[in-house]
């Protein structure tokens, strides 16, 4: 009897199970469709952030230069050219410019031609000392031309006024005065020289010239020397013993080109 009901009871059981289950599976309860397809309750998409979650602002830049000072990629001064620097600043306390050139001797437009030859000039001028502010601050200078048919040559020196105008252009003005080993009185050896009376002559010259590169420059150049009327001789009025003071002024002038060079 009992044997016959097992194999019953266990029918019935199974039979049990799988209604329940379908009977879960319709009432929603278990669905396990609908877990498979939620998603993991640890996974955050960006829409679904938490609004009260802070927000981190980048990190500022930050400039790893240091503060170390520019170093100079050329090399420094060497002995020899600082000594050249020396040398240089000491020129220029002493010199202010040399001039050379030249220049047409007796040739002018205010005297008479009579000597010949070229002059060849050298004139070296100096930085105006500050006892000289009172009158402009002109620049000393002294100089030599020394003529080349063995007419009159001369020394001078005087003081230099130096306008600048038109950017580069420049003109100056020299007054002073000069000593000569020309001829004083009439022909000398029977050759036509200039009568200037005096040994020492008042001297003027002026320059129209145009710097180059600052340092160098080229000018035009005119000199006048005389006496204006001071030296008086007595000289032969032609009779075999007669003589008469005569005041002797003829003057001397060159013109021409020089070169200058700037400390």
């Amino acid at each position: 009897m009992l044997k016959s009901i097992c194999p019953l009871f266990k029918v019935a059981a199974i039979a049990f199970l799988v209604n329940a289950v379908e009977a879960q599976a319709w009432g929603g309860l278990y669905n396990m469709d609908r877990m498979l397809t939620e998603p993991h309750p640890f996974r955050f998409s960006t829409s679904n952030k938490l609004k009260s979650e802070p927000k981190i602002s980048p990190l500022p830049s930050i400039n790893h230069t240091l503060p170390f000072p520019k170093v100079s990629t050329s090399s420094p001064p060497t002995k020899k050219q600082n000594a050249n620097l020396e040398k240089e600043s000491n020129w220029k306390n002493i010199f202010s410019e040399v001039r050379m050139g030249i220049l047409l001797h007796d040739y002018g437009p205010f005297s008479k031609n009579e000597e010949d030859g070229f002059d060849g000039n050298f004139e070296i001028l100096f930085p105006s000392p500050k006892g000289l502010s009172f009158i402009s601050s002109p620049r000393p200078h002294i100089g030599i031309s020394y003529n080349s048919a063995g007419d009159t040559s001369s020394v001078y020196g005087g003081l230099n006024w130096e306008l600048s105008f038109w950017k580069n252009w420049f003109a100056g003005l020299s007054i002073g005065g000069m000593v000569h080993d020309g001829h004083l009185v009439g022909d000398k050896d029977g050759k036509p020289r200039k009568s200037l009376g005096c040994r020492a002559l008042f001297r003027e010259a002026v320059n129209v010239g145009y710097r180059l590169r600052k340092q160098h420059s080229i000018m035009l150049h005119l000199d006048h020397s005389s006496n204006a009327s001071l030296c008086e001789k007595n000289t032969r009025d032609g009779t075999a013993e007669g003589r008469h003071n005569v005041v002797l002024n003829e003057g001397l002038e060159n013109v021409g080109i020089r070169y200058g060079y700037k400390f």
